[in-house]
């Protein structure tokens, strides 16, 4: 299963030309793809952190709960928090059966519009 959430997570970042990350509902981190050092968003202190540890801390979980990713129906994008290391995100909620069972975190700088119905 492993093996398939990784190439999930390198084709969303394929598509998307951004840096990803999936994590489960608690924060803990399932798969994440490579990314370019020379693309400036491709790392912030959060997604450091998040692969180095596999996970997040109680803050950073609660810091972006605030923004009501945990009942989110559609994709949605975080704000950024430069003092805290946080680059604006686009979310997507990954829900079975009207529960949040994960998270997409994508840091692509801000260029898709979650109510775009273009994007």
């Amino acid at each position: 299963m492993r093996d398939d959430l990784q190439e999930l997570v390198d084709d969303v970042s394929r598509l998307l030309a951004a840096p990803v990350t999936l994590e489960d509902a608690d924060f803990t981190l399932l798969a994440f793809c490579s990314h370019d050092d020379a693309a400036v968003e491709a790392m912030d202190a959060v997604r450091a952190r998040s692969i180095l540890t596999r996970g997040s801390p109680p803050e950073t979980r609660a810091w972006f709960e605030e923004f009501g990713i945990a009942s989110a129906q559609r994709p949605l994008r975080t704000p950024e928090a430069p003092a805290a290391g946080i680059r604006t995100r686009l979310v997507i909620p990954v829900r079975h059966e009207g529960r949040t069972r994960g998270y997409l975190w994508l840091l692509d700088g801000g260029r898709t519009d979650p109510a775009a119905a273009g994007d």
